[in-house]
């Protein structure tokens, strides 16, 4: 099998408070989206990467009432430690919902998590040398 792109989609409960984080506070490039009567999308990538994070919204004038993720982790390699500190005071400063301060994991990562507002986390990490 030869993959030309990976994806990750979701239905957000709030798809503006979606939208906004992961463009906003994480800095992720906006590559597309849609707003038809059926529902609304828009598609994120992380600068340097094939892969795409696809968010849902309802319908104007409706809420989405189904499941919100779970069980699911998404992470994010960063190239080193100073990537990773800097990016968490990036996030601290934005006032991002952290699940602490970046650490070295036992399993060798050193790294940090960050919640979305559908509480998605997602781990920033590096695997140091």
């Amino acid at each position: 099998m030869q993959a030309i792109e990976f994806r990750f989609a979701f239905y957000a409960r709030n798809f503006a408070d979606s939208v906004s984080f992961y463009r906003d506070t994480l800095g992720m490039t906006r590559t597309g989206g849609w707003d038809r009567p059926d529902g609304k999308g828009a598609l994120f990538s992380v600068k340097g990467t094939a892969a795409v994070i696809e968010i849902y919204g309802a319908a104007a004038g409706t809420t989405y009432r189904g499941p919100t993720p779970n069980a699911i982790n998404l992470a994010v390699r960063l190239p080193n430690v100073a990537g990773v500190d800097n990016f968490y005071r990036q996030l601290q400063t934005n006032g991002a919902k952290l699940a602490g301060p970046p650490e070295t994991r036992a399993w060798g990562h050193y790294s940090f998590i960050v919640y979305d507002p559908d509480e998605i986390p997602i781990h920033y990490y590096c695997e140091p040398a």
